[in-house]
């Protein structure tokens, strides 16, 4: 089998300048799922017919080796159009051409896996070539869909267009979903005689349908399994359903393998992210882009998780946000913290309450429990950073790298001044701006002297001024 991905519509619809299969599901172009499924079905001469937006459309499949593109020069031409370009694709091809459209997300590579198991079923039972074998589906409400016209042996005459469609003909329920498996000599043998619509001007692909019946041909349909997979995405409500299925899909593949979603309703987790088994991941929780989690791992509710790793038995409390970094087995991250900018938190570590980490390296077993801010800094092994305290990491101008020793207690409040070293089994006392280095084992106090002025406090606080106190 052969596949064509027709992906050079405007999608006018949409009101957006923007080409339609740009527009992204769970952060990834649509035309990306219809390329993950055909690559799930082992298929090796893959096509992609392209035209608004050719070039942005291209970068989506980067690095993919066994694509080709065509290009529709008549953007109004129609999907007849498009596989017309697509021609030397297929002209000498003797077998099936699948034909998808860009906008039809939803299709699962079982269910066209299934489409092939029935022509071949077909051929050897009843000693049929089917022409065509189109995918649909039952709808209780099919208005706006092309509805599937079958003769009395149940093979397929036409598919009709809701604006085309007498009031018989709009009493059908089985509906086209847009995905087609051509035996390419008879798709060769129609498709140009294929006639513009004389509303659009536009070469339909539905109307190859109505060619090969009248020609003799065998054209049947195949149900979906589920309804939604023949739903197209033409406007972004559509596309707004069309992304709830597939987040809902995504969740329901990951509960299955072993992990615990709970409120599956309210998580959002992208095709990308690998979980490794027996991971919780609690309510309002997004984990996005290539994030890996590791088994045992746990995130609390409302945090989100962006193109990290967190290794085996990682907690990340509630309410917390580690984007682009490294939080090694048995650390705790939050509540409320923010872990960025590759920084990597070693095993054991905690980052808790209002802690920022940024672009830092913290070590094993080290404590960052309380409102403190760290950044651009590297932290040695078990040393406790204090509530409150802040690396001073920016000039205004340029920023700065501060090194923390092994064993090292930085007492609360303390302003710590980069560029700086902070040799191991120091002892910073709370309160300190330090600005120089520390040798190891140093104490280092530096704070103005204490003065206590007997009644002065009271003085000031009883002074008369205009509403008092």
């Amino acid at each position: 089998m052969r596949a064509l991905i027709l992906a050079a519509g405007l999608g006018s619809r949409f009101r957006s300048k923007k080409a339609k299969v740009l527009h992204t599901i769970m952060n990834k172009p649509m035309v990306w799922y219809v390329y993950q499924t055909i690559k799930e079905l082992n298929v090796k001469d893959i096509g992609v017919v392209v035209g608004h937006q050719a070039e942005e459309v291209k970068k989506i499949f980067e690095g993919e080796d066994n694509l080709l593109f065509f290009t529709q020069k008549n953007p109004k031409g129609g999907t007849a159009d498009a596989v017309i370009s697509a021609i030397d694709f297929w002209r000498d091809y003797q077998g099936y051409l699948l034909v998808i459209n860009g906008d039809n997300p939803l299709v699962k590579s079982q269910t066209i896996k299934n489409m092939q198991r029935y022509i071949h079923l077909v051929e050897e039972y009843e000693n049929i070539k089917l022409s065509a074998l189109i995918l649909s589906s039952f709808f209780p409400d099919p208005t706006g869909y092309g509805r599937v016209v079958k003769d009395s042996q149940g093979n397929v005459i036409k598919i009709v267009e809701e604006k085309d469609a007498s009031f018989e003909e709009k009493q059908i329920k089985e509906i086209n979903g847009g995905v087609y498996l051509f035996y390419s000599p008879h798709l060769l043998n129609v498709i140009f005689s294929v006639k513009p619509s004389p509303v659009s001007g536009e070469l339909y692909l539905t109307e190859v349908i109505n060619l090969m019946s009248q020609r003799g041909f065998v054209v049947r349909s195949f149900m979906a399994e589920e309804q939604a997979e023949v739903m197209g995405v033409n406007n972004r409500w559509e596309l707004a359903i069309a992304e709830n299925v597939i987040r809902l899909r995504i969740i329901e593949k990951l509960a299955k393998e072993g992990n615990t979603i709970h409120q599956p309703e309210t998580v959002w987790i992208e095709p990308s992210v690998v979980l490794e088994g027996d991971v919780e991941i609690e309510p309002g929780v997004a984990i996005m882009g290539n994030s890996r989690l590791g088994k045992g791992v746990r995130v609390g509710r409302g945090s989100i998780i962006q193109n990290s790793i967190l290794e085996e038995g990682v907690i990340v409390e509630p309410y917390s946000v580690v984007k682009d970094s490294y939080i090694k087995s048995g650390a705790v991250v939050g509540p409320f913290a923010h872990v960025r900018n590759q920084s990597v938190v070693g095993e054991r570590s905690h980052v808790g309450n209002f802690v920022e980490v940024k672009a830092s390296n913290i070590g094993n077993q080290v404590n960052a429990k309380h409102l403190a801010y760290i950044g651009d800094a590297t932290i040695g092994d078990r040393t406790n950073v204090g509530a409150g305290v802040v690396f001073a990491n920016y000039d205004g101008k340029k920023k700065y790298q501060s090194y923390v020793g092994e064993n090292v207690f930085i007492g609360s409040n303390s302003l710590i001044i980069a560029p700086i070293q902070i040799g191991s089994y120091s002892y910073i006392a709370g309160g300190s701006v330090i600005n120089k280095n520390i040798e190891g084992g140093a104490l280092a106090i530096a704070r103005a002297k204490l003065k206590v002025l007997k009644d002065k406090g009271k003085e000031k606080l009883t002074q008369s001024e205009p509403g008092g106190i």
